[in-house]
């Protein structure tokens, strides 16, 4: 009977290094996606401080402008959803219509619940938030985010 080991040892060191090449790629691509991120962050910020320079400039010339209209308070609980299900994790409805009445939002759960409902489904439908198997809900996948930055 031969002895194989040696063959065995060699197959190792060849897959040991095919590992070691994909986590180095692996490494590179992240590389890459970080500075294409921070790139595109830096930028984002450029436009946002030139437009912050245009309404300075802006109100210079036009001090009696009317304040600013706030935000509808379901686009702010919408954005409160997306926040928490980032920071959080998946929550359930129930967890959502619970924190929708904590923050006064509604006045009890069951008005909660019929105006969380077509939220949620519209989060769904325009892939800002994603439904799991078990029926919580949970940020959007990384495919459907970089899809989105690339929209946005």
């Amino acid at each position: 009977m031969r002895d194989i080991r040696s063959d065995l040892q060699e197959r190792a060191t060849l897959i040991d290094e095919q590992v070691r090449a994909t986590y180095a790629h692996f490494e590179r691509m992240l590389q890459q996606l970080q500075s294409e991120q921070d790139a595109k962050i830096a930028e984002l910020k450029s436009g946002l401080a030139m437009i912050a320079k245009f309404m300075e400039f802006e109100e210079r010339f036009l001090p009696n402008t009317p304040p600013m209209v706030p935000a509808s308070p379901l686009v702010e609980l919408a954005d409160r959803f997306m926040r928490k299900l980032d920071d959080s994790g998946p929550m359930s409805r129930e967890e959502l219509v619970n924190m929708a009445v904590k923050d006064g939002f509604f006045p009890e759960a069951e008005s909660a619940m019929q105006g969380v409902h077509p939220m949620l489904v519209s989060l769904l439908r325009g892939e800002l938030i994603r439904e799991l198997p078990n029926g919580t809900y949970a940020p959007p996948t990384m495919s459907q985010a970089i899809k989105l930055r690339r929209a946005g």
